[in-house]
Formats: C-alpha cells, structure tokens, sequence
C-alpha cells in the first residue's frame, strides 16, 4: 500500500465510524472526533482512536496539529433549519479553518442528494439545478465553502438515502407488526448503504485529480417506497401492508417536515472518476443480511 496517510473524521458517527473502520483497515492513522465523552469511550472501546469535541462552539487546540486527511460527517441530529446552518455552514467553516491549519490537503464534507428539488421523476446528475429550500441552502452554503477553500483536493460527497445496520425503519416497522404505512409510496428512493458510503469517501480521501470535485453517491438502482416494503412484507411472511398518504410518514419526515421527492439520481461520475462501485447493488441486497 502507499504510504499511511493521517485522517481526521469530524463527526464520526454512523458513517463516520464506518469509514473509520475501513481506514483503519487500510492501513492509515485515523482519529475520530465526536461531542460526548461517551461516544468517545464508545470508539476507544472497539480500538479506534477518538477526542472528544464541540465542533461547533469548543476549542480545537488540544487535537493532535497535523493531519493529511479531514472528513466532515457532523450532521445534525434533526432540527429546522437553525440546526442546519449551524452543521453544515458553521460547521464546515470552521473545520475548513483547522484543516488548514494543521496542514491537510484533503477535505471531504458529506453533503446529500437533498440539495437538489426535483420531483417530477427526472434524472438529476451534478450539474443539475439545486436548492430552493432553507434546509438545502444551508447544506449548498457548506458545500460552496468547501469548493472554494482553495484545498488542493476538496470533494463533497453528495450521499442519497441511507440505511444499514441498526438503521431499516420500514423492516422494523413490519416487524413491529405495523399494518399501515404513512406518506407518499409512489417516488423512487436512492437508496446507499453506510458501508458503501464509507467505501466512497475512503476512495475520495486517497485518489483522483487536483481539484475541486462534487460526487453524488447512490447506488443506482432506485425503488419506490411501495415496492420495496411489499418486497419485505413477502420477506417476512407477512399480508401486505395498507399504504394510507394521511398516516405519518416515518422518523425523517417528522423530524424535517418534508415530502420525499420521486427523481433519479444519477453517480457514473464517482464510477468514472474513482474507480467506485456500490458492494451492494441495490437496497434488497443490503436489506437481505437483515431478514435472517
């Protein structure tokens, strides 16, 4: 392998501990940074290094001074868009400030497919109109940052919607035995599972050109809400659901108050440029090792 690089992961939560975990692997010097003391304890106990940090108010000065690598994957934790702009423009700011100062050359901010508005069932790619939303704006205000900070290698990730281990809501409300599933079922979800989006920023944090890059990341095969928990309703062995648009919609909803739109997301741009391809090929691959 080449040489080890030192990697930074701000916010290393349910990607972040992912993509840790395959640096790490990979043979690099990888430290998490988290809020609470107890997650930090949480990360030090499966043997990755982790501080503890407020990345938003703290004070940065007692992190190790040198990295080659910084990965923003702070997120929110719910919230309007107060909570937003304080992640992903605050945020971003000032972790682009540190990571100039303690020398790195890369910097990838996981961004979302949220930022674009389309919901007529086009295809969007990069290059596509965005924002429109006070949600999305705050994101794109983090990702216009990071693009124009003058990093030799800035990447934003751009991830669609993401599941994984101890993160399938429509599996477990099914096995709940909830017999009514809320909100719109008709749109194309773009499903991408945690360890691929791992895979993805482990790859944009160690090859590809100079440059400022912007990468969706999906893996490519989207499914409508409605096929897919009938899929897993056949599964489970269970009568299929009723579908009901007035019944609540699900933890994202609630939290955000937004519709899912129906677009395509389109990422050959990752493929092409990185050399990336989804282990899993689509969400009934990645669901499949959960239905045992």
């Amino acid at each position: 392998m080449s040489t080890p690089l030192r990697i930074a992961v701000l916010g290393c939560g349910y990607v972040g501990a992912a993509f840790a975990r395959q640096a790490k692997a990979a043979g690099h010097d990888v430290l998490g940074v988290v809020r609470s003391i107890d997650s930090r304890d949480r990360l030090r106990a499966e043997g990755l290094a982790a501080e503890a940090c407020d990345l938003f108010a703290g004070d940065w000065s007692a992190l190790p001074a040198a990295f080659d690598v910084v990965v923003y994957a702070a997120s929110t934790g719910g919230g309007g868009p107060e909570a937003y702009a304080l992640a992903y423009d605050v945020g971003v700011r000032r972790a682009l400030a540190w990571a100039q100062a303690v020398g790195a050359t890369r910097f990838l901010f996981t961004s979302s497919t949220g930022v674009y508005r389309q919901d007529d069932g086009s295809v969007v790619d990069e290059d596509s109109p965005v924002g429109g939303a006070p949600t999305a704006d705050a994101i794109l205000a983090g990702e216009r940052a990071v693009l124009e900070s003058g990093l030799p290698y800035a990447r934003v990730l751009r991830f669609g919607g993401l599941y994984g281990p101890g993160r399938h809501h429509l599996l477990d409300q099914l096995r709940r035995g909830e017999r009514v599933i809320g909100g719109r079922v008709d749109h194309r979800i773009n499903y991408l599972h945690r360890d691929d989006a791992a895979s993805a920023l482990l790859l944009a944090g160690t090859v590809g050109r100079v440059g400022p890059r912007v990468y969706n990341v999906v893996d490519g095969r989207p499914v409508t809400k409605q096929a897919l928990v009938l899929w897993l309703a056949d599964r489970l062995g269970h009568v299929a659901p009723t579908f009901d648009p007035a019944a609540p919609a699900g933890p994202r909803m609630a939290k955000g108050g937004r519709t899912q739109p129906d677009r395509i997301v389109a990422a050959e741009r990752i493929g092409r440029e990185l050399g990336w391809t989804p282990r899993f090929v689509d969400v009934f691959a990645g669901l499949a090792p959960f239905l045992g």
